[in-house]
């Protein structure tokens, strides 16, 4: 039943990139773009199988850069490594802690940024970087980490509403049997 859990997923990254873009009112307020696509792979990485976060990594960054001038794929590298290092380190991150989740999906949203511009160098673009590009940076990672808290639960109740339920047993369970002879 995975395959429900990543089709959610993934119309759950879709509305989120819809929202984040036709919402103007956060972009006025903060001054940058926000990008909710770092603290979903984060919390999406706690449950998803590998291939429900390169589903995630390849369209979200796709869907993303359709609505942006970044060009095609840009984020899809930096997505996909930090859904990834999540994956495997996933027994050693304490999800049940708030401070966790906020903490993980805040150093996400401020790497992904970074190794993203540090690609758009690699291929000889220029981006724009001065001083408020930190402002930019420390909005980001501050936003994925609130965005990581929502989330979370979010993926909690997708991924209990689409699992298996085990049937009810046609006898009583509690009942118990002893099998000693005296």
């Amino acid at each position: 039943m995975k395959t429900f859990y990543a089709l959610g997923l993934l119309v759950i990254a879709l509305l989120t990139l819809y929202l984040t873009n036709a919402l103007e009112w956060p972009q006025r307020i903060t001054g940058t773009r926000i990008d909710p696509l770092p603290a979903l792979i984060v919390c999406a990485a706690m449950r998803a199988p590998v291939l429900a976060l390169t589903l995630l990594a390849v369209l979200g960054s796709l869907w993303q850069t359709s609505l942006s001038a970044d060009p095609p794929g840009i984020s899809m590298i930096p997505l996909f490594a930090v859904g990834v290092a999540v994956s495997l380190n996933r027994r050693a991150i304490h999800t049940r802690l708030w401070g966790a989740r906020f903490a993980v999906a805040a150093a996400a949203g401020a790497l992904v940024p970074l190794v993203t511009v540090g690609l758009l160098m690699l291929l000889g673009r220029q981006p724009l970087l001065g001083w408020f590009s930190f402002w930019q940076l420390a909005v980001m990672s501050l936003t994925s980490g609130l965005l990581a808290l929502i989330f979370f639960p979010l993926l909690e109740w997708l991924d209990q509403a689409v699992e298996d339920q085990p049937f009810a047993a046609p006898y009583d369970t509690t009942t118990r049997i002893n099998r000693n002879p005296y």
